[in-house]
């Protein structure tokens, strides 16, 4: 299953793995990859933007007042 919808892949899916410019960055069971990167019990789309950088660019609107 390929999907941008992240909390369906972490409620279907028994193994993942994040993508970014066409490189696997991560993979294996959502457990395993949160271990693997010291990420606590934090979800796979707070997880997905940590490794892609995603995170810094989420930060930085909102200190611009543009963000959620």
């Amino acid at each position: 299953m390929s999907t941008h919808s992240l909390e369906v892949a972490e409620a279907m899916c028994d193994h993942i793995a994040i993508i970014q410019h066409g490189k696997i960055v991560a993979a294996g069971t959502v457990s395993d990859v949160r271990r693997q990167h010291q990420a606590g019990d934090a979800s796979l789309e707070e997880l997905f933007l940590r490794l892609t950088g995603g995170a810094q660019i989420r930060e930085l609107a909102e200190v611009l007042g543009r963000g959620p």
